[in-house]
């Protein structure tokens, strides 16, 4: 039985590099989610520019993390027998 271990690290680096970047961009939706939120509550939100900049931040943000997520099933499915 053989191993390839530079594939194996190859693996491990690009996985750990994608799961880092995906839970940075959903906490910094997370973020822009609140910050919207606290805008609206505190009042200061309506007819400012900074709460609709911080939704549609959010909002890309979490798009970014289903992409990331749907990239990773087709890699799974196209891949198995």
């Amino acid at each position: 039985m053989h191993i390839d271990w530079h594939g194996l690290v190859v693996v491990c680096v690009v996985s750990l590099t994608l799961v880092t970047l995906l839970v940075v961009v959903f906490s910094l939706g997370i973020v822009a989610l609140a910050r919207s939120h606290r805008l609206r509550a505190n009042g200061t939100g309506r007819g400012s520019v900074a709460d609709p900049l911080a939704r549609a931040t959010a909002f890309l943000c979490f798009a970014l993390c289903a992409a990331l997520g749907g990239y990773g099933i087709h890699l799974i499915v196209s891949h198995s027998p």
